[in-house]
């Protein structure tokens, strides 16, 4: 990615491109740029992989937009498929390892934002990855992880199913705190689960305790019982198997390679 290939972009016609630099923090499935020109900041997104992703890049730029209408993302404002990478906003802001009640009741209602975007995407089938993790990893570790990820599945028979749209992948480098807002980034794994997900990874990525836990869902859906919680463990379960799981696909990759 260069200066002179973004300048023939129309969204640049009324600015001067003065400095293209890399960002300190990389995700796994791009390369992200800060682009600074005389009027504002933008992000450069160039995707480095999409061999993880189970979603398109045209739908993840749309469901973006709609977050953004909903002041919980960054502005997408350029997608171009064909030479792979998106221009959104920059936003400003810092990623937290440790929140406090007011962020976890604000992430709660940001959260609810997400979820009430419409969608008409199919609903995640966690039973396919888990096939594909059986049928790639070989290793004891896998097994278990595969094993724990069914045991609670058969658990959630049990809950009823919510389907909304997730984001699917809310870890600390996905969350921006900027003053008194919360915005999320990376939407590249957005897709159609059950509600638990996204809280459960926030649980989970942030170590909330039993009771941070209780705050984040009665922020969330204002009241919950003892049901709510055991559904919410079962994910915070399944999440972070799905974390171990994908780290040791990519580390087999890498073998490979």
């Amino acid at each position: 990615m260069t200066l002179q290939k973004l300048k023939q972009y129309n969204i640049f016609e009324n600015e001067k491109l003065l400095s293209l630099d890399l960002l300190k923090y990389q995700g796994f499935c791009n390369i992200n740029y800060l682009l600074k020109t005389s009027e504002k900041d933008y992000l450069i997104r160039q995707f480095k992989s999409d061999a993880t992703v189970n979603i398109s890049r045209a739908y993840e730029y749309a469901i973006q937009e709609k977050a953004h209408k909903k002041n919980i993302a960054a502005q997408p404002l350029l997608l171009d498929e064909k030479k792979q990478f998106m221009i959104c906003d920059f936003l400003k802001g810092k990623h937290k390892k440790i929140i406090n009640k007011t962020e976890i009741q604000l992430l709660a209602k940001n959260i609810k934002k997400l979820h009430k975007i419409k969608t008409y995407e199919k609903e995640y089938h966690l039973k396919k990855d888990l096939k594909l993790y059986k049928k790639n990893l070989k290793d004891e570790q896998a097994k278990k992880s595969i094993n724990i990820c069914k045991k609670e599945l058969k658990r959630l028979k049990n809950h009823k199913k919510e389907l909304v749209t997730t984001h699917h992948d809310l870890n600390p480098k996905n969350i921006l705190f900027h003053k008194n807002t919360i915005k999320f980034i990376d939407w590249e794994y957005v897709g159609v689960n059950d509600k638990f997900f996204d809280l459960a990874t926030i649980c989970f990525e942030f170590g909330l305790k039993m009771k941070e836990e209780k705050i984040l869902l009665k922020s969330y859906q204002k009241k919950i019982n003892k049901k709510d919680m055991e559904k919410l463990h079962s994910y915070i379960l399944i999440y972070e198997h799905l974390c171990k799981l994908w780290f040791m696909s990519l580390k087999d990759e890498e073998i490979k390679a």
